[in-house]
Formats: structure tokens, C-alpha cells, sequence
């Protein structure tokens, strides 16, 4: 599936979760874990690796990566009451769901049944961009985000109007923001450790 695909579910389950549990910041930790394994490991495999792997599906597209969000998750939730790390993990399962990553078991169980496959996939990011635009679901989904994103922001639009203002906001706002640069800071961390490393296994 392409990204603006995995984008569409990920903001779709997010305004579920928004339904359920009345908290915005849902949809938008929903929607970056549910495109990140395709921004963290595109860039690894078809730049970072691309001389030994050359494979966008390495990492974030493992059962591990979601071990390690599950865990981190309950930590920070235990510790800061934060939901940032188990939303993001729950995008990134949607992923490797849209992604039937069961049918690569290689990849999914890593490192249980060996190293990644190797691939080859030559002007990769050149043959991507031209796959976006010229596939018609991908504008379907383009213009599912335009509808959704506007159905967010009037929403918000007529919370703000109808309700008073929350004392807490700017507590959850603080809450929001430091739970986007953890992911953040996460994803680089984890993105450093594997370039350090992992890279020399990978030289076969």
C-alpha cells in the first residue's frame, strides 16, 4: 500500500478512537505511527543501507519495533500519563496490518528466522513519486484526508464556540507537544542505534 493509503486508515481509526475517548491528540499519534514505518525505514533501506539491503520493509516493519512501543508506551503512560507511545505503536500496527507483513515472515519475526532479505530496487524514490501521482486510489485517498481534515478542524471549530474554555487546556497542550517530541526523539534514537550498530551485519 502506498503512504497517502496508510494515511487515510490511520486517520479514520483515529477519529474512532477520538469518538471513544473525546481526545483529538488520538488522530494525530494515530496518523503518524500509521505512515512512520514507511518514513523510518524507506530512508534507512533505500539510503542508509542501500549498498547491502536496499529494502524499505526492514525495522519498523518487524513485531519488534511494536515490543518496544508497547513497552516504552506503558512506561510513559505508568509515569507521565501520557498516551503518546501506545497510539503511535497502534498506528504502527495498522501499517504492518494494511501491510499483511504475516505473508513476509522474514521481516516480521526478525531476527527469529534470520537477516532481512535482501532487495534491489534501483531510482526507488524516483518510481515512488511517480506511483503517487499516477494512481488513481491515491488521489481517492488525497482527497479523503482534505474531507477529514476539514471535518477535524470544524469540529474544532464548534467545540470551541459551544464549550467554555477548559482550565486544563494548556496542561494538555504541554501533554501533547512533549509526547510528539518523545516519539520523535524515540524514533531518532532508534534510528542512530540501528545506523551504528546494526550496519555491519548487514555488509554480506
Amino acid at each position: 500500500m502506498l503512504i497517502l493509503g496508510h494515511l487515510v486508515i490511520g486517520l479514520i481509526i483515529g477519529f474512532i478512537l477520538y469518538e471513544i475517548f473525546h481526545a483529538r491528540t488520538l488522530i494525530v499519534f494515530c496518523a503518524i505511527g500509521s505512515v512512520l514505518p514507511d518514513l523510518v525505514d524507506k530512508g534507512l533501506g533505500h539510503i542508509i543501507f542501500s549498498a547491502s539491503l536496499d529494502n524499505g520493509r526492514i525495522f519498523f516493519h518487524s513485531l519488534g519495533i511494536l515490543l518496544l512501543f508497547a513497552v516504552v508506551g506503558l512506561i510513559v503512560w505508568k509515569y507521565y500519563r501520557s498516551f503518546a507511545f501506545l497510539v503511535v505503536g497502534f498506528g504502527v500496527l495498522l501499517h504492518q496490518m494494511a501491510d499483511v507483513m504475516w505473508t513476509s515472515p522474514v521481516t516480521w519475526y526478525y531476527p527469529v528466522l534470520g537477516p532481512y532479505p535482501a532487495d534491489f530496487a534501483p531510482d526507488y524514490f524516483g518510481q515512488a513519486i511517480l506511483a503517487e501521482l499516477t494512481s488513481v486510489s491515491e488521489w481517492i485517498f488525497f482527497i479523503a484526508i482534505i474531507v477529514l481534515a476539514f471535518v477535524l478542524y470544524r469540529n474544532k471549530t464548534l467545540h470551541d464556540t459551544l464549550v467554555d474554555p477548559d482550565p486544563l487546556m494548556q496542561q494538555k497542550t504541554r501533554k501533547f507537544y512533549g509526547g510528539l517530541v518523545g516519539v520523535a526523539l524515540f524514533v531518532l534514537g532508534i534510528s542512530v542505534i540501528i545506523i551504528t550498530i546494526w550496519e555491519p551485519f548487514f555488509n554480506y
